[in-house]
């Protein structure tokens, strides 16, 4: 009966226990529906929420599209720099050569005595012999001059491209390859005016021979690698960009026409090779500007179309042949462009003279011709002209469009061979040093702000002056007359004003006599004995 009491009392509580959750289930379910209708979202929401998360799905997939495409990108050119590097370094050698160096020891008077003699003399026999004056020299060893650079093999019979002054003056030079054979090398020819040099190989054969590319179709910002030795780092790869094309008045060599580069050169890298993404060999690495002597940032290299040249004619004949037009040229400027009407001071360059019997005179060239065109090519610089008329064969035919007193004309020239000891001559330089001091000022002539003194025989003879030499030159200066700032100089020479021909001072005076303000003034002078042409605004 117990057990069936306290059924019926676990039966009542059970009751009560339900009957409370129900009534809780249903506050709870009101709750709830309240909240439904309270905050029931609309289609316009659901369509949204919707859109929002097919946006942020789709930036997802784009970002990780974009990095895996970068990533693609990156690992395309990883592997073509593996690709250039594994096929070019076996084609690219370390050069050593050795110069010999007499040296003698110079001993001073007090020495010259028997007893010190004997003491001094080495047990070898070393012989001393009377120098003027008393003095003795002791005859020793030469010493060694070791240099270190690098080259590219062009030819499977061993002939390797590189710097002239990787080799210039040596008396040894071993090449050691890629695979660590090593050779003797002898000079098959050097041209120093561009700094190339072509050595070859002693008794070697089937050679890996590097691809010579096209320099022409280079482009600023096109990637690049340098293969070299440097500071002895044998088969050292750098990776970089043309920074640059067209660099000249580096004063490395007479014709320059150099590739800068970011590519990481050093000493040792010269004579090396400056390779395309293609394999290709577009440059010779030849220097760099450097504070330190190392590496900051800047390499120049010897463009392929040059060095091709150069190296066809050293193998062919062992020296260089350039082709000679016979004149002396200088860039144009704003006041020259003003003076001889030409429209665009960045087109043209400007004949300041003409040798005689040159090519250029027996074709009718004349001093103060702008020109236009070099066989339909613009040309804008002095540099680039002449690289175009020294890469041509004598013989070979240009044609010129000139401007001669505003009117285009045009003239077939036969080039000359060019005299190999002759220099290239840069006419745009008009603050070289002068010479000429102790001029005592005369004349003056305060708006154009110079002084003068007419030339005559004492003068020439006190100044080292060529006794051909006529005109009037230039005692002083103010340094803030407009003819300074257009690069006229004390000791200048005046030879022409606005083409009139200058002899003496009543020369000067008649041609001065007629110019007003804001005429251009147009000079020919003679400085240190080379004719330069300026220009400048008359105040």
């Amino acid at each position: 009966m117990i057990f069936k009491l306290s059924d019926k009392k676990y039966s009542m509580k059970k009751n009560k226990i339900a009957l409370n959750l129900a009534l809780f289930s249903t506050a709870l379910s009101g709750v709830l529906v309240g909240a439904l209708v309270v905050n029931k979202p609309t289609s316009t929401d659901i369509g949204a929420s919707f859109a929002a998360t097919e946006k942020y799905h789709q930036s997802v997939t784009e970002r990780s599209q974009t990095a895996t495409s970068k990533s693609d990108v990156a690992d395309k050119l990883s592997q073509d720099f593996i690709k250039i590097a594994k096929d070019v370094r076996p084609t690219v050698v370390s050069i050593y050569s050795t110069k010999n160096i007499k040296q003698t020891a110079r001993y001073h008077e007090f020495l010259d005595d028997p007893a010190l003699k004997k003491f001094f003399n080495s047990p070898h026999g070393k012989k001393f012999q009377e120098n003027n004056g008393g003095g003795l020299e002791e005859e020793q060893a030469p010493s060694k001059e070791q240099g270190l650079g690098s080259g590219v093999i062009i030819d499977k019979s061993g002939l390797i491209l590189t710097n002239n002054h990787v080799i210039e003056g040596a008396d040894d030079i071993s090449v050691i390859l890629n695979d660590k054979r090593k050779f003797k090398a002898k000079v098959i020819g050097a041209d120093p005016k561009t700094d190339v040099a072509v050595i070859k190989l002693e008794k070697s054969s089937n050679l890996p021979v590097a691809i010579i590319g096209d320099s022409n179709k280079l482009s600023v910002g096109e990637w690049v690698l340098a293969i070299g030795n440097p500071l002895g780092l044998t088969s050292t790869v750098t990776s970089g960009i043309i920074s640059a094309k067209g660099r000249a008045d580096v004063g490395i060599a007479d014709f320059e026409d150099f590739i800068q580069t970011d590519a990481a050169i050093n000493p040792g890298n010269s004579g090396g090779a400056l390779i395309n993404l293609q394999g290709e060999v577009i440059g010779i690495n030849t220097a760099i500007a450097s504070k330190t002597g190392g590496y900051m940032g800047i390499g120049f290299a010897i463009p392929s179309n040059m060095a091709k040249k150069v190296m066809t004619d050293l193998i062919k004949s062992g020296k260089v042949t350039r082709g000679f037009l016979g004149i002396q040229i200088q860039n144009m400027t704003e006041t020259l462009a003003k003076s001889l009407n030409v429209e665009d001071p960045n087109n043209g360059i400007v004949v300041g003279e003409v040798s005689p019997d040159s090519p250029a005179a027996k074709s009718g060239i004349q001093r103060y011709d702008v020109v236009l065109e070099l066989n339909g090519v613009a040309v804008s610089d002095v540099n680039s002209f002449r690289n175009m008329i020294a890469s041509d064969d004598p013989g070979q035919t240009i044609k010129l469009l000139l401007l001669r007193d505003g009117k285009k004309v045009n003239a077939n020239i036969k080039l000359g061979s060019l005299d190999p000891s002759k220099t290239a001559s840069n006419l745009n330089k008009p603050n070289q040093t002068n010479p000429h001091k102790n001029l005592k000022p005369a004349l003056p002539d305060r708006k154009l702000g110079f002084e003068l003194e007419e030339l005559n025989p004492e003068l020439l003879k006190r100044l080292g002056i060529p006794k051909k030499i006529t005109g009037v030159i230039i005692t002083s200066i103010a340094s803030d007359s407009a003819a300074s700032q257009a690069g006229v100089g004390r000791g200048d020479i005046i030879q022409e004003f606005n083409k009139n021909k200058i002899v003496t001072m009543i020369d000067f005076n008649k041609a001065v006599k007629s110019l007003k303000s804001g005429d251009s003034v147009l000079l020919k002078i003679n400085r240190v004995g080379q004719p330069v042409l300026l220009a400048f605004t008359y105040p």
